[in-house]
C-alpha cells in the first residue's frame, strides 16, 4: 500500500516486476485497458514498467477517478483498490486453472 503511495506519480519508482508477479502483470494490464478513458487525460501516463503505471491502475481500483488535477490518491484507496485487485487475480487464477 505504501510502496504504491510512494510510486503514485514518480518516474523514478521501482520496476514493476520487483512488485508483480507475471500473473500480477497481465492481469494490471488488463484491467488497465478497461480502465482508461478515451481521451489523453484519462489514459494511464506512467510506463508500464514502473510501479507508478501500477498505483494509477490500483488507485482508479479504489476509487480515484484519473485525473491529474484531482487530490492525489492516499493509503486508504491504494487499500480499497488492492481489496479489489485480489478479486480480479482470484478470477484470474481460477478461470486460468486446467
Amino acid at each position: 500500500m505504501l510502496q504504491l503511495t510512494y510510486a503514485r506519480n514518480r518516474l523514478d519508482c521501482q520496476p514493476t516486476d520487483e512488485v508483480f508477479d507475471q500473473q500480477g502483470q497481465q492481469v494490471l494490464r488488463q484491467v488497465n485497458e478497461r480502465l482508461q478513458g478515451k481521451t489523453e487525460k484519462q489514459k494511464n501516463p506512467f510506463p508500464q514498467h514502473r510501479l507508478s503505471w501500477a498505483a494509477w491502475i490500483i488507485a482508479r481500483l479504489g476509487g480515484w477517478k484519473g485525473y491529474q488535477s484531482q487530490k492525489p490518491p492516499g493509503p486508504i484507496t491504494m487499500k480499497k483498490g488492492l481489496e479489489k485487485f485480489a478479486i480480479y487475480m482470484e478470477a484470474f487464477k481460477v478461470l486460468n486453472s486446467s
